[in-house]
């Protein structure tokens, strides 16, 4: 293998079995969006009508750059679609509009400065749930894994969180899923239909779970995966591979 850190653990427990170089931190991309998507859902179970809410597109989120889902500035769809886009193209900008319409609901991080902005709310979320996960090389920067020199993980950290994340039926519907189409609607009451295909080419196989690829030219290719043979479910995580 060309990564320079992997972990396998156990799904069922999150208790890393193997691991080289597993807990030097590392830049880890877009698997960041595993805890984003999970931090939606996690609130979700609380309230049911969350997935249903609406949620306009922004045209900060529009400018995310990066891996897009190709939605536009002033577009509405609902949650439940728009997590879709987040987990299937990987959609940076969709991060950026789920931690605008969740941080909200969150508290700041003590920085007055942050009270009033809802993507740092929401990340400072992303990291309390991390201290309660126990994932102790974790800390998070932005909710979609650009990088950022304070945005770093552990494959083995990732492990624990995978296996967490497996745990809500939801989520595994969303990683498992490898095309969906839906349709969005435009600023100006006109709809149009999107398709988006999930980025994660072992979905092909027999056996294999899904979870959540990503690549920048700081993290290398990353993946975190989850597989399936008669009772036994593995998390696997790689780290800074240098092919794909």
């Amino acid at each position: 293998m060309t990564a320079y850190a992997r972990a396998i653990g156990d799904a069922k427990t999150g208790r890393v079995l193997w691991h080289d170089k597993g807990d030097e931190r590392r830049d880890f991309a877009s698997t960041t969006k595993t805890m984003t998507a999970w931090l939606i859902l996690r609130e979700a179970a609380k309230d049911p009508k969350l997935l249903d809410e609406v949620v306009t597109f922004s045209s900060a989120a529009d400018r995310t750059p990066g891996s897009t889902s190709g939605l536009k500035t002033g577009e509405k769809i609902p949650v439940r679609e728009l997590l879709f886009g987040l987990m299937l193209p990987s959609g940076n900008d969709v991060a950026t509009a789920l931690a605008e319409f969740a941080g909200p609901r969150f508290a700041a991080d003590g920085n007055s400065a942050d009270a009033t902005r809802p993507v740092a709310r929401f990340v400072a979320e992303m990291n309390r749930a991390a201290k309660e996960l126990g994932l102790k090389q974790t800390r998070y920067a932005n909710p979609h894994g650009l990088p950022d020199n304070n945005h770093l993980s552990t494959a083995s950290d990732q492990v624990v969180l995978a296996a967490k994340a497996m745990q809500n039926e939801q989520f595994r519907e969303y990683v498992q899923t490898r095309q969906h189409a839906t349709k969005v609607q435009g600023p100006g009451g006109n709809a149009r239909n999107i398709v988006w295909k999930n980025t994660n080419k072992l979905l092909e196989f027999a056996g294999y779970s899904g979870l959540k690829t990503g690549t920048t030219d700081a993290a290398g290719a990353c993946l975190v995966s989850a597989c399936k043979h008669r009772d036994d479910e593995l998390i696997v995580v790689v780290l800074g591979s240098s092919s794909s």
